[in-house]
């Protein structure tokens, strides 16, 4: 069994909505709906945690009142504070983490992550670079450096997952050293600050993450395929 944390304060500056952009709906629901749900039909999943900003705590609250699994609890200043603060309402022995404007989520995801932790160790979902990545030189930002091999690296999404003890060591001993906000990412975290090892499962290329206006088009296409 496990609880999940989605962090769902979005602004949605990028979107040009003018107010969070996990509220924007399709086909009745609103994107962190879409999302939430992924969980909610999944027996494992046994505590649903969302980080919001004051502003959104009555409108998150009222969209979740009939779904007992969910909680809503105020989210930090940045993304990894609201995550620290959410793991201290997280009841189960398995943490999964994942984005709330990540819709598209699948059940197969869920599952490798949650096995994986279930054993001990960290999990993320992550997909080949589809583009060869080159790196700029650090003093000419116009000045390609080199280029690194693309088989040697991953994109990774979310969900990520944990076994709960470790993620919440993560975090302490990062806010001990006062390095939590540098972290890009939960496992970034476990890497720098535990001995686990963190293991690459499937990711999917549609699990993306919604983000700027050219985003809508295409998840109003993956959802209505869902759907129909």
């Amino acid at each position: 069994m496990y609880s999940v944390i989605i962090p769902a304060a979005g602004t949605g500056s990028r979107m040009g909505l003018g107010h969070n952009k996990l509220f924007y709906k399709v086909l009745e629901h609103t994107i962190i709906e879409h999302t939430v749900n992924k969980f909610a039909i999944d027996q494992k999943c046994k505590q649903i945690i969302l980080t919001v900003n004051i502003a959104d705590l009555e409108k998150m609250k009222e969209i979740f009142a009939n779904h007992p699994a969910v909680e809503v609890v105020i989210g930090g200043k940045t993304r990894q504070e609201s995550i620290y603060n959410a793991l201290e309402w997280v009841t189960e022995e398995i943490v999964l983490v994942h984005d709330g404007a990540r819709p598209f989520v699948s059940a197969n995801m869920i599952d490798a992550c949650y096995d994986v932790a279930n054993k001990g160790l960290g999990a993320v979902a992550a997909v080949l670079p589809k583009d060869t990545i080159k790196q700029r030189h650090s003093s000419r930002a116009d000045v390609i450096n080199r280029t690194i091999a693309r088989d040697e690296l991953v994109a990774v999404q979310t969900p990520q997952a944990f076994p709960t003890a470790v993620l919440k060591r993560a975090n302490e001993l990062a806010k001990n050293v006062h390095a939590l906000n540098e972290a890009t990412d939960d496992a970034s975290l476990v890497e720098k600050y535990t001995e686990i090892d963190v293991k690459i499962v499937d990711g999917d290329y549609r699990n993306i993450k919604f983000t700027t206006p050219e985003d809508i088009a295409y998840f109003e296409f993956l959802v209505k395929k869902e759907r129909f």
